[in-house]
């Protein structure tokens, strides 16, 4: 329960933190573009396992 706790607040942290760098170098824009290229890139690797059956 402690080992949780502590994860969630390190997580929160480092959201915060990652926030903070790309507001004050104003990526906002590019990691939007990044975040949603990774998951399309993610998409299409999964379809691709799944349709080749190599589970």
């Amino acid at each position: 329960m402690l080992q949780a706790l502590l994860s969630a607040i390190v997580d929160i942290l480092l959201s915060a933190a990652w926030s903070a760098a790309v507001r004050f170098f104003g990526l906002e824009n590019a990691v939007e573009i990044a975040t949603a290229l990774f998951g399309l890139g993610c998409i299409v690797v999964g379809s691709a396992v799944l349709l080749l059956e190599h589970g």
